[in-house]
């Protein structure tokens, strides 16, 4: 059931950067394996089973990213510009992603049967408003769901989940550090950590359908990553160990990918695999200098995996879900999903060089805080507008 329920997780759209300041290129070679191996997973499902491991990787290095930013924000100026946190995660992420969404909703219209466009426009509406989590939890609660009727955006989830951790994180953060104690900061994330993974593991015994989206038992997995961004330049490894490191850590992010299936109980303790090797991959490359992985992870091919997979994130879901109503028998023949990888790039390659790369730099966006965050509204409100049509129609 997991492999259906992962319906992908976000790579987030960030810098990042050593301890050093200099480009990590691993991180960017993380990324692209997590897309890759969730992209595979969503169209043979059967072969990569575990392949849905891909989103707690993301939720790893978006914990990492963010924080790290926050921290130094925190060091340098002794606050965070809340407005200002909130309207770069806004021009990063949001143009691609309403992009997507507008381009279901047309879609809808062509190739979804009337029957299912309510849930289409309630789902597309609850994506735009970054609630789409919670709408597939409450449906989890209320009766069985039938993972043949997912959405084009159920993918969403992810993205929700992501965008209600930034938006308490800074405050949790900057509340944690009015304690001077290094010490006491580390203690008070690893607490809030510790009772998140505890009702992950409970809730996945209870019910693993809602645990897998909600967004308090997932906050564990970002804590991961906050505290290496925590550690700093003290947990730069030596050279021997950073290689045992990354070597364990990618390890057991593959090894979870083969060995996790659709019947594994997960998330809860068994998302400490890939999410644990994910963070000794990371904190492996706080140093500096080569690692045994550098020439594959730093090749060409493999960075521009890593630097589309947002986008690549958006497009590949909505493909895989609509493809289908244009085949006989709505099943996805060989070509069809060989097709289904060929097109994602593409479209990948362009949103991120024509929308995401050029919004996040116009430079009246950049200058305007005010202006990015009525865009944001506008953009929300259009998208809406056209699911309500789906709904009325």
């Amino acid at each position: 059931m997991a492999n259906r329920q992962a319906a992908l997780d976000p790579p987030l759209r960030t810098a990042h950067r050593s301890e050093t300041g200099g480009f990590r290129p691993d991180i960017q070679a993380l990324r692209a394996l997590a897309v890759g191996i969730v992209v595979l997973n969503h169209l043979w499902p059967t072969r990569v089973t575990g392949g849905y491991v891909g989103v707690d990787v993301f939720f790893v290095i978006s914990g990492y990213l963010i924080s790290s930013h926050l921290i130094r924000e925190i060091d340098g100026t002794g606050r965070i510009r809340i407005a200002r946190f909130y309207a770069r995660r806004v021009r990063r992420l949001l143009p691609a992603a309403f992009l997507v969404l507008a381009a279901v909703v047309a879609a809808t219209f062509l190739l979804v049967p009337h029957a299912r466009w309510d849930a289409y426009g309630h789902e597309v509406m609850a994506s735009a408003l970054y609630w789409e989590n919670w709408l597939l939890t409450a449906e989890f609660w209320s009766h069985p769901v039938d993972f043949t009727q997912f959405t084009a955006v159920t993918s969403y989830w992810s993205l929700s989940v992501e965008e209600q951790f930034y938006l308490c994180w800074p405050l949790l953060l900057l509340l944690l550090f009015r304690m001077r104690s290094p010490r006491a900061r580390a203690a008070g994330v690893t607490a809030v950590g510790l009772v998140s993974l505890a009702g992950c593991v409970y809730l996945t015994a209870v019910n693993k359908g809602p645990a897998y989206y909600v967004t308090p038992v997932r906050v564990w997995e970002f804590v991961i990553g906050t505290l290496i961004a925590l550690g700093g330049a003290r947990l730069v490894l030596p050279r021997a160990v950073a290689e045992t490191a990354s070597l364990l850590g990618f390890a057991a992010v593959l090894g979870s990918t083969v060995l996790f299936s659709g019947t594994t109980e997960f998330p809860g303790a068994m998302a400490l695999l890939p999410t644990l090797g994910t963070g000794l991959v990371i904190a492996a490359g706080v140093g500096p200098g080569r690692r045994w992985h550098t020439a594959l992870t730093s090749s060409a091919p493999v960075q521009l995996l890593g630097d589309i997979s947002y986008s690549l994130y958006l497009w590949h879901w909505p493909l895989v879900v609509l493809v289908p109503f244009t085949m006989p028998g709505g099943v996805l023949t060989l070509p069809a999903r060989l097709g289904i990888v060929v097109a994602s790039l593409i479209l990948a390659y362009l949103s991120k060089r024509l929308v995401e790369d050029s919004v996040r730099t116009w430079p009246r966006l950049v200058g305007s805080v005010r202006l990015t965050l009525i865009c944001m509204a506008a953009g929300m409100a259009a998208v809406c507008l056209a699911a309500f049509a789906l709904l009325r129609s």
